[in-house]
């Protein structure tokens, strides 16, 4: 069973994880998973008394919902991610840094069920949370958690594209060059001027290609009738993303 989002009359939400049988969900009690697999999407069920609406939850219900260690790439940050690595089913991609798994999962959902994520991180506790996430989206199949330093990981070039999360980014790029084919792509994430500056600036020392740096906003709009305006809450920075291309003439590195 893949997973499932309740909605109660009161536009209150929650995430069934995925799977079979019984499953303890916070804030609701017990529910039986096999019970909502045999009902309509879009249907009313009962749960503990109550009546809720069950809907299959995407990708964004549950990064609304996610178990959270480190700070997480938020959606509107990771759907740009993926968008310029140009992930699709069937690619193979290197992350490093899982932090709670956001990332993961936003990879995850764009190169099932042909692809696969090979994800480092030298934290066991972040793996652990990340795998938690993922299981609880029904993922785990497509995924390759491996305890390593990204900066010193000996690979093959396996993968079409790669992300990194880390501090000091640049201080992976062999791994990445190692890893990624001629062509592919590598995205990297920072939080802040400094550290987008110099990630830039070593991987043009190692001749790839930077194709451009930027962050996103995102503002929303409260939509009633014959009132809809901006929302106050917005959006604003939360990191720096930077993509760059490897070329053919870097099978030395």
């Amino acid at each position: 069973m893949n997973t499932s989002l309740l909605i109660d009359e009161k536009g209150r939400r929650y995430i069934v994880p995925a799977g079979s049988g019984l499953v303890r969900v916070r804030g609701l009690g017990v529910v039986d998973r096999d019970m909502l697999e045999r009902s309509v999407s879009g249907s009313k069920v009962q749960v503990s008394g109550r009546q809720f609406t069950l809907f299959p939850a995407t990708l964004s219900d549950f990064l609304n919902n996610i178990k959270r260690g480190p700070q997480i790439i938020l959606e509107k940050d990771a759907a740009q991610i993926a968008h310029y690595l140009d992930i699709r089913c069937g690619s193979r991609v290197l992350e490093i840094g899982a932090g709670s798994g956001s990332m993961t999962l936003c990879l995850l959902s764009r190169v099932a069920p042909e692809g696969f994520v090979v994800t480092l991180d030298v934290n066991p506790s972040s793996l652990q949370l990340s795998k938690e996430n993922v299981s609880s989206f029904g993922l785990l199949d497509n995924w390759y958690p491996v305890l390593a330093d990204g900066r010193k990981f000996c690979t093959t070039r396996f993968a079409d594209a790669a992300m990194i999360d880390m501090a000091e980014p640049w201080e992976c790029l062999e791994t990445v060059l190692q890893s990624v084919k001629p062509g592919g792509m590598v995205a990297s994430y920072s939080p802040t001027f400094n550290q987008s500056e110099r990630m830039v600036v070593e991987a043009r020392r190692k001749s790839l290609l930077h194709e451009l740096s930027f962050e996103t906003l995102l503002r929303k709009l409260e939509v009633n009738e014959g009132r809809t305006r901006h929302s106050f809450e917005t959006l604003g920075h939360s990191g720096y993303i930077s993509i760059f291309r490897v070329g053919a003439a870097l099978g030395m590195h």
